[in-house]
């Protein structure tokens, strides 16, 4: 059953090209799913969000071409963000196992900020009580304001313009 999910899970938003699209606040806490850093230790979102800058996190996964092709954009706005207002953070879905490719993927598309390691069961899940819709497949983005508020949720590629104008008007 698991491998079925990952395979349902992986891609299945290829050739959709979606604004970042705004959701209502949830005023659920951050999502509490299990993940790690890829030397082993464990990690949680709460590490990285609320702490006074926006948070730009991307689930994504080795054999997500979708991905592999934002992972540029994403890396860029990271360099240009995060020493003054916005960091990104990525969620690879694709396993402990798969902790060597996720590492070849992440030089090989120079990707320059954090990635952490979630198993897809336990992402889906935790991403459907904060998002409240289930997980849709990868790339998928979700946009947490500087106190920490789930504001965006997006299944699909983002604009990078799109972000720093939303950013820009909420500041």
């Amino acid at each position: 059953m698991k491998y079925g999910l990952k395979q349902w899970g992986r891609g299945l938003v290829a050739g959709l090209l979606l604004w970042f699209a705004l959701l209502p606040a949830t005023g659920a806490p951050v999502p509490d799913m299990p993940l790690q850093h890829l030397d082993g230790r464990p990690a949680a979102l709460a590490d990285y969000v609320g702490k006074g800058k926006w948070v730009l996190v991307m689930f994504w996964s080795v054999d997500c071409a979708i991905c592999a092709r934002e992972m540029p954009d994403i890396a860029r706005f990271h360099a240009r963000h995060k020493d003054r207002d916005a960091i990104v953070l990525g969620v690879a879905i694709d396993g402990r196992e798969q902790v060597p490719a996720i590492r070849r993927f992440l030089r090989r598309h120079g990707a320059n900020f954090e990635s952490l390691v979630g198993e897809l069961l336990d992402v889906a899940v935790g991403y459907e009580r904060a998002a409240q819709e289930p997980f849709r497949g990868t790339p998928t983005f979700w946009f947490f304001s500087p106190e920490g508020e789930l504001l965006g949720n997006n299944p699909g590629p983002v604009r990078i313009s799109a972000l720093e104008r939303f950013m820009a008007r909420h500041r």
